[in-house]
């Protein structure tokens, strides 16, 4: 942390412009030995949070590398908390390198993966769950996601738990009060308040830990499987939605015989949608691997999409597919409706129990508007994103859980009017959960985790 760190914040390749960042308490100094004026005279010194245009030249040569602008961010007015500066200079391999390689000359050490936002955590510019909110920024595909990481970052999600916090460290107090002087004829708080409070912010954290699937959803996308038997038109819907000729379509049955996965924007959101082998009995040795990956994207995906051939006999591979799907959240389609149907969607119903079906056509684009609406309202609901805050990430799902069960455990000692002891146990348990949300209590080797998953730059 004492060193003064560099490297290229923009991606690889040719572009417009490219951002060199250097970070520590050297900063200033080395970009002084690098730049000079539009006169040609080193630069004595930079105004704080202003830009300099001017030139980068090789100290050893004299050689002029680039023209650029250069912004110093002056500590703690940074996006580190140290002094910042950032070299914007033009795009392209080389010439970014070039700057790179000379400010490492003198005296910068180049930055591991995510290792300037790892500083701003450190250096209590953001908290935990604000970091990996940059992260999941960075890689935000839909408007869902940007929105959700946005709101992490602004620090929802962190005033929220430093809410319940403090509640809870309230509560420890009272405690810890009881335990410290328990003959020193002072009045502490009532069990029953404890129990009411208690009981509260159990409840806050277990509808926090219910939004995981739908955060998860903004963050990740949805898991959509596409399933039925063979030739009933999965890859003919695949190509549909995403608007091209992703997987090969033929009029033989069985020619996917593995899944693909793609993703799509839907509105504001986006579904990893998965084109899978076509259920059915008694089926080819080449066909059997294709068929259980099919099985697993069913138990993996958030929505299935059940599609029927109205224009072939139900039999007893349709009946296979209801089987499999189980229980799963599901829309039902007919697909083929351009052509004479076989039989109505009140059979489907009757034999398979299935609930009421979307007629589509892949082939005459009939229908796929009423589908899109279909999968998005099954995914995101009706609820609006800012009714909410949600979470994200699988770390903080677990935290809460745990959280909540001490919390629970706290009530039972409370109830059963156990010693304080006890209670300050569990509470202290339930408190260092959500510390470790917020990057309070956390050890180094889950840093190197989260920060590893940063691109260089970050």
């Amino acid at each position: 942390m004492n060193d003064t760190i560099t490297a290229i914040a923009t991606p690889t390749g040719e572009g417009g412009v490219n951002i060199i960042r250097i970070s520590g308490t050297d900063a200033s100094a080395i970009a002084q030995k690098l730049f000079r004026t539009p006169a040609g005279k080193p630069a004595k010194e930079f105004i704080a949070h202003k830009t300099h245009f001017g030139s980068i030249h090789d100290p050893a040569t004299g050689d002029c590398i680039d023209e650029v602008v250069l912004t110093w961010f002056q500590a703690p007015k940074s996006y580190t908390g140290e002094d910042v500066i950032e070299i914007c200079a033009h795009g392209g391999v080389f010439v970014s390198s070039r700057i790179l390689g000379l400010a490492l000359d003198h005296g910068a050490h180049p930055a591991e993966p995510g290792e300037f936002t790892r500083r701003a955590f450190i250096n209590g510019r953001i908290d935990l769950s604000q970091a990996e909110a940059v992260a999941d920024l960075i890689s935000a595909a839909s408007d869902k996601a940007l929105q959700s990481a946005m709101a992490q970052l602004k620090g929802h999600l962190s005033k929220k738990l430093n809410t319940l916090y403090d509640r809870l460290l309230s509560v420890l107090s009272q405690i810890e009060a009881a335990i410290d002087f328990p003959e020193e004829g002072l009045d502490f708080q009532k069990r029953e308040t404890s129990i009411d409070e208690v009981q509260r912010v159990r409840d806050e954290i277990d509808l926090l830990t219910s939004t995981y699937r739908q955060g998860k959803i903004f963050r990740e996308g949805a898991s959509v499987a596409l399933v039925g038997k063979p030739n009933v038109g999965k890859s003919s819907l695949l190509n549909a939605l995403l608007q091209e000729n992703r997987a090969i379509v033929t009029p033989h049955p069985g020619t996917t015989r593995d899944t693909l996965e793609e993703r799509v924007r839907i509105r504001d959101t986006h579904i990893n949608i998965v084109d899978s082998a076509g259920l059915r009995k008694h089926p080819e040795t080449i066909e059997e691997e294709g068929i259980r990956r099919t099985r697993s994207a069913i138990e993996r995906a958030d929505l299935v999409l059940v599609i029927f051939d109205g224009s072939q006999s139900l039999d007893e591979n349709d009946e296979l597919i209801y089987g499999a799907v189980g229980d799963k959240s599901r829309l039902v389609m007919i697909n083929k409706c351009d052509l004479p149907e076989m039989w109505s969607a009140d059979d489907l119903k009757l034999k398979m129990n299935m609930e009421n079906p979307i007629f589509i056509s892949v082939k005459e684009e009939s229908g796929l508007n009423t589908l899109i609406d279909a999968i998005y309202n099954h995914i995101i609901g009706e609820k609006k994103f800012g009714e909410t805050i949600f979470i994200t990430r699988e770390r903080h799902r677990a935290h809460l859980a745990e959280a909540s069960a001490a919390l629970s455990k706290t009530l039972d000692s409370l109830e059963q009017k156990l010693s304080e002891e006890f209670v300050a146990t569990d509470l202290d348990i339930a408190m260092n959960h959500l510390a470790a949300i917020l990057g309070k209590a956390v050890e180094n080797d889950l840093l190197d985790q989260i920060f590893n998953s940063f691109c260089i730059g970050k």
